[in-house]
C-alpha cells in the first residue's frame, strides 16, 4: 500500500459550501455577509453566473455562500420573521 494513498485517507473531508441567499447587488451580498460574520458564521461571496452586468461592477445578483453545517443557522439570521398575528389589520 502506497504512503500517499495513506495520506489521502487520512486528511478530513472539505466541507461543503451552499447557497442560503441571492443578493440583488454586491453592497446588498456584502451587508449581508457582515451580518453573519458579526455572528461567526463564515461566508463569502460569489457573482451569480446567469446574469453579468459589465457596466456596472457592483451590479448583478450575487449568492450568498456558506458551509453546509452552518446553513440553518444563517437561514435563521437572515430570513425575514414571519409577521406578528397581533399586528395584522382585520
Amino acid at each position: 500500500m502506497s504512503p500517499w494513498w495513506r495520506r489521502d485517507r487520512d486528511r478530513p473531508r472539505p466541507v461543503p459550501w451552499v447557497r442560503v441567499v441571492i443578493a440583488r447587488h454586491q453592497p446588498e451580498a456584502e451587508m449581508l455577509a457582515g451580518i453573519l460574520a458579526d455572528h461567526g458564521i463564515p461566508s463569502y461571496v460569489r457573482r451569480n453566473m446567469g446574469v453579468d452586468v459589465p457596466d456596472m461592477l457592483a451590479g448583478g445578483p450575487r449568492e450568498l455562500m456558506v458551509p453546509a453545517d452552518r446553513a440553518l443557522e444563517a437561514h435563521a439570521l437572515l430570513d425575514p420573521l414571519p409577521p406578528d398575528e397581533e399586528e395584522t389589520p382585520e
